[in-house]
């Protein structure tokens, strides 16, 4: 009976924390509110503050700034010497970043890199997502007009991955739901990446589909878990 009662509570905890931590990546900024006041830049940004990073550039030259990435926006952001917080621009221009010991490749939109070998690279991508936009509307109920598209039509889209809700101006009965998201990508030798599925893997390595399609079956790989797409890569690399 006592183990029964340490599993029973271990498990109310466990599901708390999942609750909990599902709470804190998700807000509304009512109308009147400023995102970044609801939020913060802990928050807003992938870093708590802007750090030392270098941008090197597909002709060779390299820049240093402080760098930070911008979770609303996606944009990649400087600190500049007249110490105004600017956008980087032209990222096509850029062959990767790296800010302290993380790198970024930039494939329509900045991808961290989280793990690597010389054949393949998984990536992540996070988010602060435009989710809902709530407009009151008869007798006061407030009534939803936004919709929710998914991550492949997001990424084909660019830009739209983002929420770009700094440029929303909410009116009196406006109110805005956020949510962070993150997103995998796999990237190849030649640093193109696409979001993590079965298919874009295939596209991606084609030459090496025969034998990767037994392992992806054979380890029930899903790619939507880190842990997974590390074996994948893991594979990659070998073959």
């Amino acid at each position: 009976m006592h183990h029964i009662k340490i599993f029973v509570l271990t498990f109310c905890v466990f599901v708390l924390y999942i609750q909990l931590n599902a709470q804190k990546n998700k807000w509304t900024v009512h109308a009147g509110e400023s995102i970044k006041d609801v939020l913060g830049d802990s928050v807003i940004y992938r870093y708590p503050q802007f750090k030392d990073g270098i941008v090197f550039y597909k002709d060779g030259k390299f820049s240093r700034a402080p760098l930070n990435f911008n979770l609303i926006t996606g944009d990649m952001e400087f600190i500049s010497s007249s110490k105004d917080t600017l956008a980087i621009a032209n990222e096509a221009s850029i062959k990767y970043l790296t800010i302290q010991a993380d790198t970024f490749y930039f494939d329509k939109v900045f991808i961290e890199v989280i793990h690597s070998n010389a054949t393949a690279k998984l990536g992540r991508l996070e988010i602060i997502k435009l989710t809902d936009i709530k407009k009151e509307g008869a007798y006061g109920q407030m009534s939803s007009t936004s919709s929710i598209s998914t991550v492949t039509n997001l990424y084909n889209d660019n830009k739209s991955f983002y929420s770009n809700s700094q440029s929303y101006t909410l009116t009196e009965k406006t109110d805005l739901s956020l949510q962070k998201e993150s997103f995998f990508f796999i990237g190849n030798d030649m640093n193109n990446f696409l979001p993590a599925a079965k298919r874009n893997v295939e596209k991606l390595f084609s030459k090496k589909t025969s034998t990767l399609q037994p392992f992806i079956k054979e380890n029930k790989i899903a790619f939507n878990k880190e842990d997974d797409l590390v074996e994948l890569i893991n594979f990659l690399g070998k073959i």
